[in-house]
């Protein structure tokens, strides 16, 4: 998917080098409640100490010293496992977890980048856009109203619709009239003022009815 971010796992190796100078550094890391989380979810994955050296392409040997608190994961492996295990790191190292919903603090503790590329690849754009759109500069607003034109987005247009500016629905009116979009502007026709309506400039009042009536369920 293109976008405005580079690749993520490189984002959050950069962003968790404080780990090893001096931030977290290795002998301030718990490394008992660790083995913990890597014990707990691995068996949750029915996984077994072989599988797991095989999927982080380590040895056996280095899985079970991790599991008994003898030694610690590279950050690069950490990070293999958070994709593996479907975690963030600071679950990994101090079994804290941030709400999926909560961008507000993840903006906070991570990289704008790889928020952001966490929220356009999760499954739950519609209902997300409310919490993090506000939160996003016009730059990053435009770039995703465009990936949406470009139907690069698995959002729907009337999710994001309510958040939008008033110069920003124009602009999202305009370049999908030039693309000759107009009939999936029909879908925002009941949420546009009257001069949002007039630039879309619909034909005849009962594609109007037609488009509203089915938006309340009602027969046409």
């Amino acid at each position: 998917m293109q976008f405005f971010f580079r690749n993520q796992k490189l984002l959050a190796i950069n962003h968790h080098e404080s780990y090893t100078k001096g931030v977290r550094r290795l002998d301030m890391l718990n490394l008992d409640l660790i083995s913990k989380k890597i014990i707990e979810k691995r068996k949750q994955k029915g996984m077994t100490q072989n599988e797991l050296a095989d999927a982080l392409f380590v040895t056996r040997q280095a899985v079970s010293k991790w599991e008994m608190g003898k030694s610690l994961p590279s950050i690069e492996v950490l990070l293999e496992m958070t994709e593996l295990f479907d975690v963030t790191i600071d679950y990994m190292l101090d079994g804290s977890e941030l709400s999926d919903h909560d961008y507000p603090s993840m903006f906070m503790q991570y990289p704008r980048e790889s928020v952001i590329y966490r929220f356009l690849n999760s499954n739950h754009l519609n209902e997300d856009i409310k919490n993090i759109f506000y939160l996003l500069t016009t730059k990053e607003r435009k770039q995703m109203i465009d990936q949406l034109i470009a139907k690069q987005l698995s959002l729907n247009y009337y999710s994001l619709w309510p958040y939008l500016s008033v110069e920003e629905r124009k602009y999202f009116i305009g370049n999908m009239k030039s693309k000759e979009s107009d009939q999936n502007l029909l879908t925002l026709y009941d949420m546009m003022s009257n001069e949002e309506k007039m630039m879309v400039n619909l034909e005849g009042k009962q594609t109007i009815t037609y488009v509203s009536n089915k938006r309340k369920g009602e027969k046409s």
